[in-house]
């Protein structure tokens, strides 16, 4: 198997080297890559990614910084993801997120499968839509404040909603417990 340092290349064309002890124990993308290579190729050639910079040295701080078997996150989850993970990943996710580079570093994460950081990713974020729910006066301005915070676009017409927050109304009324 190929060993060597691991380059991942930004959008911009900003170019990042991963360790290769971290590179290849943290990003599974490169044994599918090599599995599928019948030459036998000795360097690994840089990895182009459409993804911002900042994007690309967040994962490699990440992959530097980690040295510890991933943990197994519980789906869903049930206590604070705080009391999973060490403090300086909550700081990284955290910190991603004040930037907004939460969602493309998931994406990216995803792409590179990188499953420890995926995970964290992920159930950072699940927490986050379930803080910004419960904490919405109304179910429909929770549904407004997911939207925003995901980054996606209400596929709803105006009169879609108008009758949509009449049935959550109702709905309340019936069963107050409902949401």
């Amino acid at each position: 198997m190929v060993t060597c340092d691991v380059t991942l290349v930004s959008s911009d064309q900003t170019h990042v080297t991963i360790p290769s002890v971290a590179a290849w124990q943290h990003i599974e993308l490169l044994r599918c890559l090599v599995a599928l290579d019948e030459g036998g190729c000795e360097e690994m050639p840089p990895i182009e990614l459409g993804f911002a910079s900042e994007v690309v040295q967040a994962i490699a701080a990440y992959l530097q910084q980690t040295n510890r078997i991933a943990v197994d996150v519980p789906k869903p989850l049930t206590v604070p993801l705080e009391q999973l993970v060490p403090a300086w990943e909550m700081e990284f996710v955290r910190n991603a997120e004040r930037c907004e580079l939460l969602l493309p570093l998931f994406e990216c994460t995803c792409y590179l499968r990188i499953t420890g950081l995926r995970n964290l990713l992920a159930a950072y974020v699940a927490q986050r839509v379930d803080e910004i729910a419960k904490e919405a006066p109304s179910i429909m301005e929770g549904a407004a404040k997911v939207r925003a915070y995901l980054q996606l676009e209400n596929e709803w017409t105006a009169e879609e909603m108008e009758h949509l927050e009449e049935e959550m109304r109702y709905a309340k009324q019936v069963d107050p417990m409902a949401y």
